[in-house]
């Protein structure tokens, strides 16, 4: 073990303790106290820490901090170094020796108030933390002690956050620099040690720390990413093992940290599948081609070489721990991922978890559905893919009620609510795992991920340590802001070579990110060597047709023609027989969404003056789920129809058209719309219209690849498209993000470096990081209408909106009850609820909650079923004063 033999902080020595110090209080449904020693807290924050490495292989996790840090120390060094690192979590909280914490806030009066009244703790913890280290840290001498200095002062930052968020390192590293040199504060009497000791005038172990500071910004300034990467890591140890240990003091201990823990049972659901079964008929079919379970033509074959061969390519690099998977919309990469998850986990035991991320909610629900088959439908595994996202109800977890006392946990529930389905719900664990993804596979969504890598408050930080040992599938990485590639692929190779993450990047449209990475760095092995193999296959290249000459009409007369082009399409796959296996189902893209309502409307009407039966279906950002759920349904299920949507349509939509028309943007993003045509490659002669109309920077801001000689508005991009050449338009906005990066303005990464990582200015990391820069200003419709099903239930708007208002107004209630039941209304409530940017206007509402208003349909503003944002604020400047 990595902490053997290394001493604690000796409580009883440095603390008089004829009068007990209590840390928590707790109240049982009897209402009676009961109170929490400190020393007891300290202690079992210690067992889950230790509980927590052993569960999660953290030991191999210290020393790679260890290597990476302080790797070059003397063996005397190290051992402080791990004594310095033990003990924050062990002194997170002697701040709560402060006489007026226990007066105040534990009602502790054998204790006395002190002048200040300063009921602070955490601050306290800090400053007690270093004094009592800082001398064994000025024994040693040169680099040494510098570099020991260094994780002292950082590490007594980290106690000092502990119960808020990590804010500003400098204002703290002035107070205790200041306050160490001061006599004992009187909130620190009952501590025996005397203060500033080791220091002989105020300031200096600011000055100190600088000076260090100065020297690693100009000897090694990307030594700065592994700093803050251990100081997340550390705070999110620090604040989980104190939020488990005093979880257990209120609710009983916490048992299952919700990991892998027999990879053979996956891997025995998984090679069961139909699908696993013919690939490795396939395989073994390789010198005896008659045993095959395919055509040689059928599109199965081809996806059981891409798995092959992206396995054997994992295989050949054990020891890395990051790996690009380029591969084809329709190739099985789902199921090729899941298999590679399940290689790494069999290769390293100390894996223990999958986690799937994604650019949209969308696309993890439907990536649910499709793992749950990839594993044979196997319940218990079901059972462990669990979605976490905004919009999902937290999964409830049940028990046995003879886990707990006297039943006390689900007496007290059924008392207060008598119409709990579930009276054996444990909500403290259901919150519990939520908070901190005790789940074994994890699907989430990009934004949910960057949270937990950037982020700078106490749940953002939670599942960073489940993170550790994980494998993490990373679909459509190219989604995110291009001007953050270089910081995404610096942050994820340290990441993953720390916290031993196993990471793939996949996407058909798989942009080459080690050409962003520091010189000396390694690269990053393809797990398809040649991509071009599968994408020049006619399968791939020739499912769909480009045809780009509705590009020459201007934004005056596109419309029209795209409005005579789109009925001739549909009337000529209806009667036409070369047209074998269609569906007559056209998609129509657009960039805005009033573009596409107005086209929407406008189609409708054309179809209807022509007497042509169509079912016209429209689609866009401002649909709730409910509607999109209906849509897509009709989509998938129906014929003779066409589509028109926004950018809500280019992935993570499970749907086979025949046709397709799209308003040029970015250049992947054309291809990622040719994913929704054809996409069982079955069909001959379906095609994809290119036209003009809304310029793409109205979507893209920041964004190098929106310049117009890189989009297919340059006939030179035209030919890279039709033969799926991605990686020469890749070198290209590589090369640019690379320049600007160099640039001396606020895109410079050395600048950044120095500036926001060595300044340890996480928030400013937090901002800088933030995926979707959006500064709109927008509010929330809760719109009541007609009664929408949702999983066979009859939802009634109304009634919804009464129950939640009263959950809302239930202060009786436990906060993690209250937390699950408030979710399950959320997912439920998400199918009422509208977007609007924040109205200049007044309109008229019957109930609010925050940026929440609860509406009433009207027709007016729902022209043809669809919600019109233009047309509710019509509405209601036209009626306000009626």
């Amino acid at each position: 073990m990595y902490f053997d033999q290394i001493p604690l902080f000796n409580f009883e020595e440095h603390f008089n303790t004829a009068t007990p110090f209590h840390a928590h209080l707790s109240k049982d449904v009897h209402g009676n106290i009961k109170s929490e020693l400190l020393e007891e807290h300290m202690n079992l924050t210690m067992s889950y820490f230790d509980k927590l490495c052993a569960e999660k292989n953290l030991n191999p996790i210290f020393h790679h901090f260890e290597d990476r840090l302080v790797g070059d120390l003397s063996d005397p060094a190290k051992a402080l170094w791990k004594e310095l690192l033990y003990n924050t979590i062990y002194t997170h909280d002697l701040g709560k020796t402060n006489p007026n914490f226990q007066c105040q806030k534990m009602n502790n009066h054998a204790h006395q108030t002190t002048l200040s009244k300063n009921t602070n703790h955490s601050y306290f913890s800090a400053l007690i933390y270093t004094n009592h280290y800082l001398n064994k840290v000025l024994s040693f001498k040169g680099k040494e002690q510098h570099l020991l200095f260094f994780t002292l002062v950082f590490n007594s930052y980290i106690i000092s956050k502990h119960h808020g968020y990590l804010s500003s390192f400098p204002k703290f590293l002035e107070e205790i620099s200041r306050d160490l040199a001061k006599e004992k504060p009187h909130d620190c009497i009952l501590y025996l040690e005397s203060f500033g000791s080791a220091i002989n005038k105020p300031g200096i172990i600011e000055q100190s720390y600088y000076k260090i500071l100065t020297g690693l910004k100009r000897n090694e300034l990307w030594q700065s990413i592994p700093w803050i990467i251990y100081g997340r890591f550390l705070f999110g140890l620090l604040v989980s093992c104190d939020f488990y240990a005093t979880s257990d003091f209120m609710n009983g201990s916490i048992q299952n940290f919700g990991t892998i823990k027999d990879i053979r049972n996956y891997q025995m659901a998984f090679n069961q599948s139909p699908i696993t079964q013919n690939i490795h008929k396939h395989q073994l079919s390789k010198n005896c081609p008659t045993g095959s379970p395919f055509e040689k033509e059928d599109i199965n074959t081809l996806r059981s070489e891409l798995f092959l061969e992206a396995e054997e390519n994992l295989l050949k690099n054990p020891n890395e721990s990051l790996f690009f998977f380029e591969a084809p919309t329709g190739s099985g990469k789902t199921n090729t991922s899941i298999n590679l998850a399940l290689k790494l986990l069999e290769s390293d035991s100390r894996l223990n978890k999958i986690t799937y991320v994604f650019p949209f909610n969308t696309l993890v629900e439907q990536t649910k559905s499709s793992l749950v088959n990839t594993f044979n439908a196997d319940p218990s595994i079901a059972d462990d893919i669990t979605v976490v996202n905004g919009i999902t109800s937290i999964k409830s977890l049940t028990t046995s009620s003879d886990d707990y006392p006297d039943g006390e946990l689900y007496t007290s529930a059924a008392q207060r609510h008598p119409d709990i389905e579930n009276r054996c719900t444990d909500y403290e664990q259901s919150l519990l795992a939520r908070q901190f993804l005790h789940y074994p596979i994890v699907l989430t969504t990009h934004v949910n991920f960057f949270n937990t890598l950037f982020g700078t408050d106490r749940e953002s930080v939670f599942p960073l340590a489940h993170l550790a040992n994980s494998v993490i599938i990373l679909d459509e990485i190219q989604s995110y802001p291009n001007h953050l590639w270089k910081e995404i692929i610096l942050f994820l190779q340290d990441y993953a070579q720390l916290l031993n993450m196993r990471i793939i990047i996949m996407s058909a449209t798989l942009p080459d990110l080690g050409q962003l990475s520091l010189k000396d760095a390694l690269p990053m092995p393809r797990l398809i060597k040649d991509p071009q193999r599968y994408y020049q296959h006619p399968l791939f290249k020739d499912r769909v047709s480009l045809d780009f000459s509705l590009l020459k009409y201007n934004r005056e007369s596109i419309l029209d023609k795209l409005l005579d082009k789109i009925i001739e399409t549909s009337i000529t796959l209806e009667n036409n027989p070369d047209f074998v296996g269609f569906d007559n189902k056209i998609l129509v893209e657009f960039i805005k969404k009033s573009t596409a309502l107005d086209f929407f409307t406008r189609l409708n009407n054309k179809l209807i003056s022509q007497g042509i039966n169509r079912e016209v279906l429209c689609m866009t950002g401002d649909d709730n789920k409910a509607e999109r759920k209906r849509i897509i349904e009709k989509v998938r299920t129906g014929k003779n129809l066409i589509l028109v949507a926004t950018q809500v349509i280019e992935a993570g939509v499970d749907i086979d058209m025949d046709m397709g028309f799209k308003d040029i943007s970015l250049f992947d993003a054309e291809e990622q719309f040719l994913g929704r045509i054809n996409r069982s490659c079955k069909k001959k002669g379906a095609k994809v219209f290119f036209f003009n109309y809304d310029p793409a920077d109205l979507l893209y801001h920041n964004d190098f690849r929106k310049q117009e000689h890189l989009t297919i508005q340059d006939q030179a991009m035209w030919s890279l498209l039709e033969n799926k050449n991605f990686a020469a338009f890749y070198d290209i906005i590589l090369k640019e993000i690379n320049t600007s990066k160099q640039a001396y303005n606020v895109l410079n990464i050395e600048n950044f470096a120095r500036e926001t990582l060595w300044n340890f200015d996480y928030f400013q990391l937090q901002k800088h990081m933030k995926l979707i820069d959006d500064e709109r200003q927008e509010i929330s419709l809760f719109i009541c209408g007609e009664a929408v099903e949702i999983d066979g239930i009859l939802i009634d708007s109304s009634a919804l909106w009464d129950d939640y208002i009263d959950l809302l107004k239930d202060n009786s209630m436990d906060y993690a009850e209250k937390r699950v039941r408030l979710s399950n209304f959320s997912e439920k409530m998400d199918y009422f609820i509208y977007q609007i940017p924040m109205p200049k206007y007044s309109f008229a509402y019957q109930g609010q909650i925050g940026d929440l208003y609860r509406c009433v349909r009207d027709e007016t503003f729902f022209p043809n079923g669809k919600f019109d944002r233009n047309a509710f604020r019509e509405y209601h400047e036209n009626n306000l004063f009626l």
